[in-house]
């Protein structure tokens, strides 16, 4: 499977420093779609990586180590856009983050890279900006996924501080001298929404509903019919909204070290159960369930380990 979007270094102070006297960072290969990748080859699933990074040294860099890891990075582009760095402190199991990110850029030279063909099984997106025109042409690829016959999953992971003005531009009508803008906020956030509804499995967590400004009825009545909802909350029980009506999985409680990444190891284990499943299957109720159940076993390992 292929695993689309965001590709950056994490920077981790030392464990218990906080970001403001770190004077020296560990850097840890992170990213949604990377952290997502490298979960799924832990899980003996073959997984390649279609992203964007900087034609720089901290972009080679991060190419190498990704494929060191296993994962195929035969779909990933070197671009003009700098690669993106997140800086990470962990204090007591909560992470603290500062991000150097150059998000118009990034989304723009991933959509650039999207391929012709896919030649896969199942085709993973996520951390996704809302930008005009890269959003719409994400869409397009997952659409293309399709026609091939792939299994297209989204995990929403809307990045507060790059989709919030997005949402609230594409709520207001264009007046004055922010129109141009609005609409180009708008128009992004339409083709993320586009996005999602090419998609047979969506995964969001309750922060992400807050950022998209919906609910989770809200937002699986604008997918697929046949296509399941998952909403994460924490520690609290996972929602499922599909074709066969609403379930709750409550997740075992876990003690964590490091948060980061939580989310999308859930998503790998999710996916590791279902990327032998045919499309038409990812609607059936009993899959979806042990699928969310391995997700909460892969992401409560993950939580477990340290990273920086």
């Amino acid at each position: 499977m292929v695993c689309v979007g965001e590709a950056l270094w994490d920077l981790y102070a030392p464990e218990g420093i906080p970001l403001e006297q770190a004077k020296l960072l560990r850097r840890v290969p992170g990213g949604g779609a990377v952290n997502t990748a490298t979960a799924l080859v832990r899980l003996g699933i073959r997984s390649g990586l279609c992203a964007a990074l900087g034609d720089d040294a901290m972009g080679r860099g991060l190419k190498d180590e990704v494929a060191a890891a296993g994962v195929d990075v035969g779909r990933l582009a070197l671009s003009a856009a700098r690669t993106g760095l997140m800086l990470v402190a962990i204090e007591r199991g909560e992470a603290r983050f500062a991000g150097y990110r150059q998000g118009e850029s990034e989304a723009q030279a991933l959509a650039a890279a999207m391929p012709e063909r896919w030649q896969t099984r199942v085709v993973h997106f996520t951390g996704i900006a809302p930008v005009r025109g890269a959003s719409g042409a994400l869409a397009r690829a997952a659409a293309s996924a399709r026609r091939e016959g792939c299994a297209v999953s989204v995990d929403v992971n809307a990045r507060p501080r790059m989709w919030p003005r997005a949402e609230r531009a594409a709520s207001v009508p264009g007046a004055g001298a922010g129109a141009a803008s609005a609409s180009d906020a708008g128009a992004g956030v339409r083709g993320c929404f586009r996005l999602f509804g090419q998609a047979d499995l969506v995964k969001c967590s309750a922060g992400d509903l807050d950022v998209l400004g919906t609910t989770a009825r809200g937002l699986r009545e604008r997918l697929r019919p046949e296509a399941t909802l998952v909403v994460t909350d924490g520690a609290r029980e996972t929602l499922l909204l599909g074709p066969g009506g609403e379930r709750a999985v409550a997740p075992r409680p876990v003690r964590p070290h490091d948060p980061t990444g939580a989310g999308d190891a859930f998503c790998a284990g999710m996916l590791a159960s279902l990327v032998w499943e045919g499309r038409a299957r990812w609607g059936d109720a009993a899959l979806m369930l042990r699928a969310v159940a391995r997700g909460h076993d892969v992401a409560r390992a993950w939580v477990r380990r340290k990273r920086g």
